[in-house]
């Protein structure tokens, strides 16, 4: 299998802003896993500034000259039983190192006129370097924990450094083909359906909408599990893309202090077509087991209208000379509805809109 079903008919109403249906487990574990690392983030914000150094130090290399220890480690034993209060220091500037035996402001010296709100970007990433430390012990596929790996070395260099997280190197920069997804998408909609009348064009448009929003909250699988035979030259793109899904779109969904983008957005035919017969296939067995959970209109919708949808664009992705993957793709959209404040702005979120160019 080349992509995961932890998108449901929940990610689908979000984009259509329709009754939601009960979340799976998988969807509730990963929104709790959210919501404890913002939490943390916000603790980590309210610490005093004594802790907050102290927090930092860990990361932070001694500057006493010709020192190469590159984090402050305190020589005594957690308390038993732990401090209830987390913001409380549990040292002092002066006391040793561990490892080097300067004192703990050796390490923090060059944080000494840093504003709080340096302090707490760096805190952020502090957050998320213990979050990519627990992912690459238990990720168990070997490509997935090197790129945890990687990131994790990133970031502790950035609060080493001060500085700011650049995922540099061979995997490029986003975007990363042109047209995007989303542009193709919306590039289809006009090419296939833009002589509908308002009410027909609207429920495509709303399919494209409920499409374009599955894939960027789908879980791509790693390549050594897709199952899959493919020549080299779509094993090799897989593999590069896959690697920029987990640096751009999947770690900085939880790891704010990188950049993070859109999966539609960023990515084109190239990654849709590597993806796309697979979550067709998972998405609408998906539906169909949830059908009786749908109201009506909704069933309509997405047991009649959105098969024959993805059939019709199945055959654009895969087609050798589809004209919605042209840079200079023109429309006439003279007779298509202009749509209102809300839908405009529901576009945008969705990457339906100009700017998705």
């Amino acid at each position: 299998m080349s992509t995961s079903t932890e998108t449901s008919l929940d990610d689908a109403n979000n984009a259509q802003k329709t009754p939601k249906t009960v979340p799976s487990t998988s969807e509730l574990n990963k929104t709790n896993n959210f919501q404890r690392i913002a939490h943390k983030k916000m603790v980590v914000r309210s610490y005093p500034r004594n802790k907050k150094l102290e927090t930092l130090a860990v990361y932070s290399s001694c500057k006493f000259e010709c020192c190469k220890c590159n984090g402050w480690k305190n020589p005594n034993a957690p308390p038993q039983p732990p401090v209830a209060d987390a913001s409380q220091p549990l040292a002092n500037l002066t006391d040793p190192c561990k490892s080097c035996r300067h004192p703990l402001e050796a390490h923090v010296s060059h944080l000494e006129n840093t504003d709080e709100e340096e302090l707490n970007r760096l805190l952020r990433i502090v957050v998320d370097v213990e979050n990519l430390f627990v992912c690459v012990h238990r990720e168990e596929d070997a490509e997935a924990k090197q790129v945890y790996f990687y990131l994790f070395k990133l970031l502790r260099k950035c609060i080493l450094n001060t500085s700011q997280p650049s995922i540099e190197g061979s995997l490029g920069t986003p975007p990363f083909e042109k047209p995007s997804i989303a542009k193709g998408v919306t590039n289809f909609v006009l090419y296939k359906f833009g002589t509908l009348a308002q009410k027909e064009w609207q429920t495509m448009y709303d399919l494209a909408k409920m499409f374009l929003h599955c894939l960027n909250h789908w879980k791509l699988w790693p390549p050594a599990s897709r199952g899959q035979q493919l020549d080299e030259k779509d094993e090799n793109d897989y593999k590069l893309n896959y690697t920029r899904w987990l640096c751009f779109c999947h770690v900085p969904a939880f790891c704010d202090s990188l950049p993070r983008y859109e999966t539609t957005l960023i990515f084109g035919q190239t990654l849709l077509r590597s993806v796309f017969q697979t979550m067709r296939r998972q998405l609408l067995d998906k539906f169909r087991a949830e059908k009786d959970k749908m109201p009506p209109d909704k069933k309509t919708l997405v047991l009649t209208h959105f098969p024959r949808f993805l059939t019709m664009l199945e055959q654009e992705v895969y087609g050798t000379s589809s004209p919605i993957w042209d840079q200079d793709f023109a429309q006439n959209t003279a007779n298509l509805p202009t749509p209102s404040p809300a839908e405009k702005r529901k576009a945008d979120e969705a990457g339906l809109s100009d700017g998705a160019k």
